[in-house]
């Protein structure tokens, strides 16, 4: 029972983790991304990096997820004569939201008196009462927060047109976790993609 528990807790746990980012995907109504068989990466002066994902290790984690995500769907790596290019976008942007704030009014605590009866006499005491809070409105107010995106784009190297883009969105609030989720956001981004027949 305990183990079963925390099997329950944990992938609650990993599903909160992810929770925050949005997936899309787009792809070319006239291309079946099936045909293709092989895949390189494009120069890194064409890919973008920026803010926490400007570094070695971020670079590292995104081509190696989207390299396993790839593979898994039967492509190859060939980067001489690849039927794909793959290209991604990392960067961070300020965003700001207006957040609607409901406003509460707590009504003092106080003593009231009551009255009691037992054995047919009257018994007067005071209780102290607490109120529940009455909701009186709300407040508008705007919040300033950082978007992390990630794109990949999928381009046909005969024609030089993306087919396929993938994109992750959410809201970053920790550089660190921010890179060391990398692998898990590729992942769910490549699970846009058709699976190959």
């Amino acid at each position: 029972m305990k183990k079963a528990m925390l099997l329950v807790v944990l992938t609650a746990l990993i599903l909160s983790s992810c929770s925050s980012y949005n997936y899309y995907s787009l792809n070319s109504n006239k291309v079946d991304i099936e045909k293709y068989q092989t895949y390189a990466w494009v120069r890194g002066n064409e890919s973008k990096l920026d803010d926490y994902y400007k570094n070695d290790i971020a670079e590292d984690k995104i081509i190696d997820a989207a390299s396993t995500a790839l593979n898994s769907r039967g492509l190859k790596y060939d980067a001489k004569k690849p039927d794909l290019l793959i290209r991604y976008t990392a960067v961070v942007d300020n965003k700001s939201r207006t957040v609607n704030d409901p406003m509460y009014y707590q009504y003092p605590s106080r003593l009231v008196p009551r009255v009691a009866y037992a054995r047919g006499r009257a018994y007067y005491y005071y209780q102290y009462m607490t109120p529940f809070p009455v909701y009186v409105g709300s407040e508008m107010r705007k919040e300033e927060f950082e978007e992390g995106n990630i794109v990949i784009d999928l381009i046909d190297r005969s024609t030089s047109k993306v087919v396929w883009r993938g994109v992750a969105k959410g809201e970053v609030t920790n550089p660190e976790k921010a890179v060391n989720d990398i692998p898990k956001v590729v992942s769910k981004i490549f699970n846009k993609l058709p699976l190959q027949s």
